[in-house]
């Protein structure tokens, strides 16, 4: 199939599913622009040169790609963790490479391929997942839906590693629930000199908690032992509102219902209505899901992203994209989906791989009673920049026990924000200086930022969000003394937590 009849044939299909909910021309056409204008396919890379997907940290590197068997893994790794100690080149660890910072990425550097390392094996008594750090959540969610059990936490896209998750300590769509770290009973960790540990919170106490959430400057994360839950059957139910209300409504809707497996926050990014109006989406269950229930693609996938794509740098767009969001979510009200059905997507749906530009996220950890003053804090900072946001997602995160760099020291809401950035110093510039300014927001506020993004935030800055990393440093020095395991994130900051720490001992 020629690439012009094809778009004929896609037109045709939009067009008629336009019409069908009584959409009218002008926004077809909008659509149909956005369509055909959406280039699909990524840049190409260099050669010996590396990047994740921000495409914002193009990185001189080697990638050597892990064996499948795991004692192969072993021993290749081994190897080659003597050879860079012998050679002093520095070794990053990548999986889905979905961070934004360098996080997996080390100049001159290796770079570890870990997708290829992926097996699983539940135990059908004790009901935890034992896993290998490549494997994704679109490998393990069909894996799961046979045994009728779901992951117990992860994002709310499926193209997220194991080993990059833990490392990131993710959270996503579950509600009331600390990071993903509460949910990890185990992980196996090869150190850089070798040795092969297990770490849980009675064994390697100290390790594990450097580990999860640790960017993979402690060790390779080989496997991991996951808790899982029992796949639900929900109900979608939706309600709109003042964004000034929205915690009110989470009081109310999620709070005082146990029966709630997922929910999610957005607000409207329209000029007209910038952050003034929100809808809470959340997911009812009713029953336990049957062993093998039906995984099916998301429909609609070429119509969504086309919506997508037609609202960057337009304001007609954006209007067009919350009106159809709010017509098809009213539409999806009472429908049931399983829980591994909802979790079951790709963020391909929303990958930019236009020439020129990228999307970016933030994130900001808010305690509930300085909510509204974030919101505020960012109605009134964003217009002062040459930003283009996208979308904001709203999630609730507990308190984090786990960890020794949580960003949720308390009950927070999480801002997730979504930029279009064009690649130029200039865009480049404007962005450090927003982000500067939001984690100062957010700081002010007893709030946290999200540490796998851009590196924008100033040392003084992440010192005052994350106060015990000086002393991750201290460890990681004394787990990792050559330096071996490295990425950009760390070259950036830990001069600035080293000369803290002898400074505050």
């Amino acid at each position: 199939m020629n690439s012009r009849w094809k778009k004929s044939a896609v037109f045709g299909l939009l067009t008629s599913l336009l019409f069908g909910v009584g959409i009218s021309v002008r926004p077809a056409l909008h659509i149909w622009q956005a369509y055909a204008l959406d280039s699909r396919t990524l840049a190409y890379t260099q050669p010996d040169t590396a990047n994740d997907i921000s495409r914002l940290n193009a990185t001189p590197t080697q990638t050597v790609a892990v064996a499948a068997d795991s004692a192969a893994a072993v021993q290749q790794l081994r190897q080659l963790l003597h050879l860079a100690e012998v050679r002093h080149i520095p070794v990053a660890i990548a999986g889905a490479q979905h961070s934004m910072g360098g996080h997996t990425l080390a100049p001159e550097g290796i770079r570890l391929n870990m997708k290829p390392f992926r097996r699983m094996q539940l135990d059908t008594t004790s009901n935890l997942l034992t896993v290998e750090s490549g494997a994704l959540w679109a490998d393990i969610i069909p894996y799961l839906n046979r045994y009728g059990r779901v992951v117990a936490t992860m994002q709310s896209d499926n193209a997220f590693s194991v080993g990059g998750s833990l490392s990131v300590n993710c959270h996503g769509w579950q509600p009331n629930q600390p990071p993903i770290s509460a949910t990890v009973e185990s992980v196996r960790v090869l150190l850089a000199d070798g040795r092969l540990l297990t770490c849980s919170r009675q064994e390697n106490p100290t390790l594990f908690r450097l580990v999860l959430g640790g960017y993979g400057l402690f060790g390779i994360i080989l496997e991991a032992t996951l808790h899982t839950v029992p796949n639900q059957l929900c109900t979608y139910h939706r309600v709109a509102g003042p964004a000034a209300d929205y915690v009110q409504l989470y009081r109310q809707h999620i709070d005082a219902n146990p029966n709630v497996q997922l929910a999610y926050g957005r607000l409207n990014v329209t000029p007209a209505h910038f952050l003034e109006e929100s809808t809470l989406n959340y997911f009812i269950a009713t029953s336990v899901a049957p062993p093998s229930s039906p995984l099916t693609e998301p429909g609609l996938v070429a119509l969504k992203r086309a919506v997508f794509m037609g609202s960057k740098q337009d304001a007609y767009g954006k209007q067009l994209r919350w009106n159809l969001e709010q017509l098809f979510s009213r539409l999806q009200v009472g429908r049931t989906f399983s829980r591994n059905q909802v979790m079951n997507e790709s963020p391909t749906l929303y990958l930019n791989t236009s020439a020129g530009q990228t999307d970016i996220l933030h994130e900001y950890f808010i305690p509930a009673r300085h909510y509204n003053a974030f919101r505020q804090a960012l109605q009134r900072r964003l217009p002062q920049h040459q930003v283009d946001l996208l979308n904001v997602t709203i999630r609730n995160v507990y308190a984090d026990h786990d960890t020794f760099l949580p960003y949720a020291r308390e009950e927070v809401f999480g801002f997730v924000l979504f930029f279009n950035h064009s690649l130029n110093p200039t865009a480049e510039a404007d962005m450090t200086r927003l982000t500067q300014e939001l984690i100062t927001e957010a700081e002010q506020l007893d709030g946290t930022y999200y540490l796998p993004y851009r590196l924008h935030a100033t040392p003084a800055q992440l010192q005052q969000a994350y106060p015990s990393f000086p002393q991750f440093i201290r460890f990681k020095h004394l787990y990792d003394p050559q330096d071996l395991f490295q990425n950009q994130f760390y070259l950036h900051y830990a001069g600035s937590a080293s000369r803290a720490a002898l400074l505050h001992p």
